[in-house]
């Protein structure tokens, strides 16, 4: 049997180790709940947009997060006038006696400042948040985000000056009114369209003008409204006189047969860098519903700016020596082996002259694009200002580029067949903003007189130069 001694030397050890242990677990566990619990960091705040200027319908959007505890309550207040609103708060549970059940979040509170009596005027907005550290209880409660704003409540004010408004379906109007400097947007809106106004052709600043459309897939019933929004987003709408007149429009039916389909879709996928399709009907149904979509879209991002006077001069020139072969916005049905495998609204008209014959610009404008335009083919878009476009599609080849400029009756290139087009022939369609409207009324100098020149000749124009008539 072992000494007495070497076993209270063996014990003493074994305390000592025990000692050490606990004292290594104590730290380890100090150390865990420091990292866990004892967070130094406040929650983080930020704002999604702009609050420079807030209106009626305006909304605060912010995002918090606390990546380490998590939230455990936010608050968001505005202070405007002396007084403060509370807009929203909230408190998130704990998932644990660790973290919270929301490391982040977005909050979207509408301002509400007429039913809240927020006034007008500079406001402050302050963001609150805590997270689950300990230390939130030793923290004086300050803000993680503060911005500053202004309230506005007060709409632009609108007037409209011109009195009479006939427009056909499918056809243009010109609208004028006064609008206050504190817009920065107005125009006319048409159901889901929006046709923007322009200002500073008028000696007077206030005064602007405005082409608007009731679009072909509309009907009588449709009531345009003058708008006007300013930069809080408060919006003015006023009604004016307009006298919808109803439109029929063709029914026509197209038969494609295999030849055509087989000469047309391999050379407009290739063209358009198309995926592949199964087949030739897929193929052609691609080109003609998802590539007619595209064709569009595009259109609308190229005539999307525009000049700020007019630059046409006299009525529009239709392409000399032509026959119509189609009209704007007939219903086309297209028919395979017997049987309507498609439906298209044909958006402008096609007239046929002479293979390769020249093709000469309508009016007076700045060439705005040049090149290929999905079912369009090669093609060339003007801008004749004021939102006003042409476009000439199909082309065997093009003779201008964008940002030149071009008269009435200047050559920009020759007829064709490229795009979607079954023979040579020249497409043209005349646009508002994108919007494809009848072109007839642009060819006849008394429309434009009488509905855009007489109301302009009504208010002082000196910046105007481009005659309207003819």
């Amino acid at each position: 049997m072992r000494p007495a001694r070497y076993r209270e030397q063996r014990d003493g050890i074994w305390r000592r180790r025990l000692r050490v242990s606990a004292a290594l677990l104590l730290v380890a566990g100090l150390v865990f709940l420091g990292a866990t619990k004892l967070e130094w960091h406040r929650p983080t705040g930020e704002l999604l947009h702009a609050v420079d200027a807030l209106g009626r319908t305006s909304t605060i959007d912010v995002h918090l997060a606390d990546a380490q505890t998590g939230l455990s309550r936010s608050r968001i207040e505005i202070e405007s006038g002396g007084t403060r609103t509370v807009l929203a708060s909230a408190e998130y549970a704990a998932a644990s006696w660790r973290v919270s059940t929301v490391p982040e979040t977005t909050i979207s509170v509408p301002l509400q400042a007429i039913e809240r009596k927020i006034p007008e005027g500079a406001a402050t907005i302050r963001v609150y948040a805590d997270d689950y550290s300990w230390l939130r209880w030793f923290r004086a409660e300050r803000p993680i985000l503060e911005a500053q704003a202004t309230i506005d409540l007060t709409p632009p004010t609108l007037e409209v000056l011109s009195t009479e408004h006939y427009v056909t379906i499918g056809g243009a109007e010109f609208l004028l009114y006064k609008v206050s400097s504190d817009a920065i947007q107005s125009g006319v809106q048409v159901d889901s369209y929006f046709f923007p106004g322009t200002s500073g052709m008028f000696d007077d600043p206030g005064i602007a003008a405005a082409f608007f459309s009731v679009p072909q897939d509309l009907d009588v019933k449709t009531v345009p409204r003058a708008i006007a929004v300013d930069a809080a987003g408060n919006r003015r709408e006023v009604n004016f006189h307009t006298v919808v007149k109803p439109r029929h429009f063709a029914d026509k039916t197209l038969v494609l047969d295999d030849a055509f389909l087989e000469r047309k879709v391999p050379e407009i996928l290739a063209a358009t860098g198309s995926p592949p399709q199964p087949d030739l009907v897929q193929g052609y149904l691609f080109i003609n519903r998802t590539l007619r979509k595209q064709s569009e879209e595009r259109i609308h991002q190229v005539t999307g700016t525009s000049a700020k006077t007019p630059l046409w001069d006299g009525a529009f020139l239709r392409q000399p020596n032509s026959a119509p072969l189609s009209g704007f916005a007939d219903r086309r049905s297209y028919v395979y082996q017997g049987r309507i495998i498609d439906a298209q609204t044909h958006l402008g008209f096609d007239l046929a002259s002479l293979r390769q014959s020249p093709v000469t610009a309508a009016s007076t404008g700045t060439v705005v694009f040049a090149g290929a335009l999905g079912i369009y083919g090669d093609a060339v878009i003007l801008d004749h200002g004021l939102g006003i476009f042409s476009l000439y599609g199909h082309l065997s080849a093009i003779t201008t580029q964008v940002g030149a400029s071009v008269v009435r009756g200047d050559v920009i290139g020759r007829t064709g067949e490229t795009g979607l087009a079954g023979g040579d022939h020249l497409h043209f369609s005349v646009m508002l903003w994108g919007t494809h409207i009848d072109p007839i009324e642009w060819w006849d100098g008394k429309w434009i007189h009488d509905h855009v020149t007489a109301k302009i000749d009504a208010y002082p124009h000196t910046t105007v130069t481009a005659r309207r008539d003819g």
